[in-house]
């Protein structure tokens, strides 16, 4: 079916969706009555750069600006950004800059250097293409019109083919009903002058995530929302399915993710975090009050450097994964229970759940808390603690971007989510 054709039929089933899911262009643009919420927007909006391969029509959001390198997954952030603010003229246009990154089986690359990608051995994740696809839902559910619409509905069903492509339907297998996780693994190596190099090996990952599912759960449900067909809702409780089976009840969250060999049952805080706010969505409000708590709970910090509160990644386990970086890099600490770093964009995904678990005082409490890292470019820090291949200190677009997602939502009414709407 042509694009011309699918918005076609989009615009005629958006009549039965009700009114929109999140705010468009018409609705009162996001006030920012506090001046780091102001320098906040003002970094998010010195991150975006023309994308040349549109003929600068679209937009991407720059992450490490020394680098020049883009990570689709910020760059679908800030298009949420931006429709919160009202501004879907310019959240359309990343969605045209991201939609150009977008191959023929719908993959999104995870991250590039400009000015393009350089056409190797591709490294996907599953997770990032789920939230590429979402911010186009979003931006398809807000209103009927937009420049950017053929662009958002080609971007969002493309996006929607590549994970249902990868939803494992084999019976019996304890990945049945999950995304596998994407293509390309990394690994590491020391040349011969004893530096770090990145290499991808090719091939589809097998394994699957809970982050990525519980991305692809959100997304499967707002696009069916927006064109109304099955296949969508049903990808969508598939996943609602099968999560559940991850639950780890003496960790009172979501394992990791699951291999064809079984569980991977380390935990971590997206797992808790972000996991809450699946089960609450996904019907169970007790497993989720559980999860919300030991993601405020069990993964708790404060920097000693800062006096910041916050949260970390993981309680326990290896600093760094990878034996081989392990053994020849000079580490912060060893073992995450002896480092105490805090990682705003986790910290805000805890405040999310907190949100979402009616506790709106404790998530405001906790964005608050983070104020005191943010530069004098209005950024957030990715972490407090340079962890290599892990965490940098450097200036972050997805913190910055959530904190704002966050300020949006504790602006409303509970009852009125726009982020992951139940």
């Amino acid at each position: 079916m042509k694009v011309a054709s699918l918005v076609t039929a989009l615009v005629a089933t958006l009549s039965a969706c009700g009114p929109a899911a999140v705010p468009g262009a018409r609705e009162a643009p996001l006030p920012p009555p506090a001046a780091a919420r102001r320098t906040g927007a003002a970094f998010l909006d010195g991150a975006l750069q023309a994308y040349p391969e549109t003929g600068a029509r679209g937009l991407l959001a720059v992450t490490d600006r020394a680098s020049g390198r883009v990570a689709s997954y910020d760059s679908a952030l800030v298009a949420l950004v931006l429709a919160r603010r009202g501004e879907r003229e310019r959240a359309g246009r990343v969605l045209v800059g991201l939609r150009a990154l977008q191959a023929a089986d719908g993959s999104v690359p995870f991250s590039f250097v400009l000015p393009r990608p350089d056409g190797g051995v591709p490294y996907v994740r599953a997770g990032a293409v789920a939230w590429v696809g979402y911010a186009a839902a979003e931006y398809l559910d807000a209103e009927r019109g937009g420049t950017a619409r053929d662009d958002a509905v080609a971007l969002a069903r493309g996006a929607a083919d590549y994970l249902l492509a990868r939803q494992v339907t084999t019976a019996g297998d304890p990945r049945s009903g999950l995304v596998r996780g994407g293509a390309g693994t990394l690994r590491y190596a020391f040349d011969a002058r004893g530096r770090v190099e990145e290499i991808i090996e090719p091939g589809l990952v097998e394994w699957t995530s809970t982050e990525h599912n519980v991305d692809a759960y959100f997304f499967f449900r707002a696009l069916a929302r927006v064109t109304g067909e099955a296949r969508f809702a049903e990808a969508a409780r598939t996943i609602g399915a099968a999560l559940p089976r991850l639950w780890q009840a003496s960790q009172g969250q979501l394992a990791r993710g699951v291999g064809a060999s079984g569980v991977d049952a380390v935990a971590t805080l997206d797992c808790a975090s972000w996991g809450a706010v699946f089960l609450d969505a996904n019907g169970d409000r007790d497993r989720a009050d559980t999860s919300a708590a030991v993601a405020d709970g069990r993964y708790a910090t404060k920097d000693p450097r800062t006096a910041v509160s916050g949260h970390k990644a993981q309680a326990r386990g290896p600093l760094v994964e990878s034996a081989v970086l392990r053994e020849r890099l000079e580490l912060p600490a060893r073992d995450w229970s002896d480092l105490a770093l805090v990682w705003p964009e986790g910290s805000a995904g805890v405040a999310f759940a907190a949100w979402r678990a009616g506790r709106s005082a404790r998530a405001k409490e906790i964005l608050d808390a983070l104020e005191p890292l943010r530069d004098a470019d209005g950024a957030l820090p990715t972490a407090t603690v340079q962890v290599p291949f892990v965490f940098d200190t450097r200036p972050s677009v997805a913190a910055t971007a959530w904190v704002e997602l966050l300020r949006f939502e504790l602006g409303r009414d509970p009852a009125r989510p726009t982020l992951w709407a139940p």
